[in-house]
Order: structure tokens, then C-alpha cells, then sequence
């Protein structure tokens, strides 16, 4: 009887353990298959996130002239965790620095060189810890100051001509050459043709076909010829 009683014991907390055992398991089980929450991804190693991706704009307009300047600011979009912003013009090095207020913005001025065209600026947010936003582009265009330039050349000499008058249309502005023959207009971007004459004697006259003008500067003879007319 005893013997016998000792083994229904020993069955019985065998069995126990088992079922214990086995709810340990499935919680296990159950631990791994839940998935992390979202947030861990973008977390660093500290558990903090990283700065919000900073805005660029420009406060005095997105286009200066050829070897002006223009202003851009930084905004960390109200994260107040972030202390400065690495920035660059032309490439994505990210070489140059400038701190944050305690608004969260920086401003900068630069110079914007003889490139004309379009030029990207780029940022980053970095907070007190050294941690980097994603990085933000933004562009800016530089125009040419004088975007058509050119000569009246005389046809009948092959020589610059002085004293010539060319007209940019549709505009309607007038340039009246000097002794290089050197003509220049600024202008916004559009279609445009010119037009020469020149009183003579002999009188001459010139004009081109239509061609389009952005904020590239671009070079064009014209040539003027005996005016049937004279």
C-alpha cells in the first residue's frame, strides 16, 4: 500500500510538471512571435529616435544673379532636441556646419559663384548626442546677369560693326553696338528673335530665328547684310 501510494504520487507530480513545462513553452512560444513595436526601427542604440528631417527654404527668394549671394535657412521643424545642421551646395559632403537657435533654425548666406542653373543645397538635423536626420535637398537657381550676348558683324567686311541697332522682341529693348560690335540683354526666360539694322551707308540689316533663353547665358552672332531696300 505504501509502495503503490508513492507511485501515484510520483505520477501525479510528474504529470504536474509536465503541464508545467509545457505552459512555460508556450509562453515562450508566444513572446517571439510578437513583433516589435514600429518605433524600435527608428530608434538608435540609446532607444531615442533621431532628429526630425530638417526643411530648407530661402527666405529672399530662390534665385540670385551670377556672383551674388543668397540666403538659406534650416528648420528642425520644432524638434528642440537638435543643435546644429551639416549642410552643402553642389554635393552631398555635407562639409559645412552652422548652429541652431533656440528656435530650432539656422540662417546662412553664400556665394553663389558663375555656375548658372539650378544648384542643390543639402542638410541634415543633428541633436546634442551627434545623431543624424535624414538628409533634406532643396535648390536654388543662379542666373546669368547678362543672358544673351553677342556681336553684329558687317557681311560685306566680315568686321564688327559699331554703331548697329539690335532689337531683342518681343521685348522690344534696344541695344546700340560700340566698337566691338558687342551687344547684351537680361531678360527673363522666353522665346525671343533679334533684329539689326544699321543706317550705313551702305544700310544693313540682319535678323535671327526664334530660339528660347532660360537662365543659361547664351552667345549669338548676328550677321547683317546690304538692305535690299537701299
Amino acid at each position: 500500500m505504501f509502495v503503490g501510494s508513492t507511485l501515484g504520487a510520483r505520477t501525479r507530480l510528474t504529470r504536474r510538471g509536465v503541464a508545467a513545462l509545457a505552459a512555460s513553452l508556450a509562453l515562450a512560444t508566444g513572446s517571439m512571435l510578437v513583433a516589435s513595436p514600429a518605433s524600435a526601427a527608428v530608434r538608435g542604440p540609446s532607444g531615442t529616435k533621431a532628429p526630425l528631417q530638417p526643411a530648407i527654404s530661402f527666405p529672399d527668394g530662390d534665385s540670385a544673379a551670377e556672383g551674388g549671394q543668397i540666403a538659406i535657412r534650416f528648420d528642425a521643424n520644432g524638434d528642440t532636441r537638435v543643435t546644429r545642421f551639416r549642410y552643402s551646395v553642389g554635393d552631398a559632403n555635407l562639409g559645412s556646419e552652422v548652429h541652431a537657435a533656440s528656435d530650432g533654425t539656422a540662417n546662412v548666406t553664400i556665394d553663389v559663384g558663375s555656375v548658372t542653373g539650378q544648384r542643390p543645397v543639402y542638410a541634415v538635423a543633428v541633436d546634442r548626442r551627434g545623431r543624424l536626420s535624414p538628409m533634406t535637398q532643396g535648390s536654388f537657381t543662379v542666373s546669368a546677369i547678362w543672358n544673351l550676348e553677342g556681336q553684329a558683324l558687317d557681311m560685306t567686311t566680315w568686321l564688327p560693326l559699331e554703331g548697329a541697332t539690335i532689337r531683342l522682341e518681343p521685348a522690344g529693348i534696344e541695344f546700340v553696338t560700340g566698337p566691338d560690335g558687342a551687344f547684351r540683354f537680361a531678360v527673363d526666360p522666353g522665346l525671343y528673335n533679334l533684329v539689326g539694322t544699321y543706317a550705313g551707308p551702305p544700310s544693313l540689316y540682319g535678323s535671327s530665328q526664334q530660339f528660347e533663353l532660360d537662365h543659361q547665358k547664351w552667345h549669338f552672332d548676328l550677321y547683317l547684310y546690304p538692305d535690299s531696300g537701299s
